[in-house]
């Protein structure tokens, strides 16, 4: 079980991109110090080995073609550091999912808005969250992930 925390700080400097050639989510500038990761379907919210389970950086696939069109409200959100931890420290390079291959999260993205989000439930029950990576905010229920709000940049053609 993966459980996670919130800790008051700042997320790294940068900016969320969505690079559609490649139907990918990356953060620019990717810090170095990223290894493990956790998993959404196949996006991935990076670690810092630096300091354990810290989610520093949003990156990875995400094809726009199977992104559902919606209206979408943002849940306020706050700065901060997001950590996640599995009773254990996380090995570098090991990939850990949030969901299960027979779960996988739909993606909800509102044109208007330029925001796309992976999340079980409503969105619209997605209560406040935090900014923990550029353009990032995440959801939690309890001390689990709920739903995980992204704003690149630009949004690919829809």
């Amino acid at each position: 079980m993966i459980y996670m925390t919130i800790e008051p700080g700042n997320p790294v400097a940068g900016r969320l991109v969505y690079r559609a050639a490649e139907y990918a989510f990356a953060t620019e500038p990717r810090p170095v110090t990223c290894g493990a990761s956790f998993t959404i379907n196949e996006l991935e919210l990076l670690l810092d080995d630096e300091e354990n389970q810290r989610m520093l950086i949003v990156e990875g696939y995400c094809p726009h073609s199977g992104w559902q069109k919606s209206d979408l409200g943002v849940p306020a959100s706050h700065p901060g550091i997001l950590r996640a931890a599995i009773g254990s420290r996380i090995m570098p390079g090991g990939a850990i999912a949030v969901n299960s291959k027979d779960d996988r999260w739909p993606v909800l993205v509102d044109p208007v808005t330029g925001w796309v989000r992976l999340g079980t439930g409503d969105p619209h029950g997605d209560r406040e969250g935090v900014t923990f990576a550029p353009s990032s905010i995440a959801v939690l229920e309890g001390n689990h992930l709920r739903a995980l709000w992204l704003h690149p940049d630009q949004l690919p053609s829809l």
